[in-house]
């Protein structure tokens, strides 16, 4: 699938989920944030098409995954967001291991 179709997905879903998308230049990887009521997710519009979708997955896979699943999501969405939960399990168990 190609990154730009990976994007516009991402783009569907956001909007699903109660977002807006914010892109913006700057020294940041971009995640979500909350402007009063207003839900974000702020995207580096300078940062290439592959880290842009990595920030959405990354934004995603931190929801509660309850809420995602209430969505279509596309495969290619689905193991973005499933590899970076692993990802994330495995770092939090090492963190955990040397605390103990």
């Amino acid at each position: 699938m190609k990154p730009e179709a990976i994007k516009t997905a991402f783009e569907e879903l956001a909007e699903k989920l109660g977002y807006t998308v914010r892109y913006e230049k700057g020294d940041f990887r971009g995640g979500a944030c909350r402007v009063d009521r207003d839900r974000q997710i702020i995207i580096n519009s300078a940062a290439p098409l592959n880290h842009q979708n990595y920030a959405f997955a990354r934004v995603f896979a931190e929801m509660n995954p309850d809420l995602i699943e209430q969505h279509f999501l596309l495969p290619e969405l689905r193991k973005m967001l499933d590899d970076i939960r692993t990802e994330n399990q495995r770092r939090e168990a090492m963190e955990n291991h040397a605390l103990d």
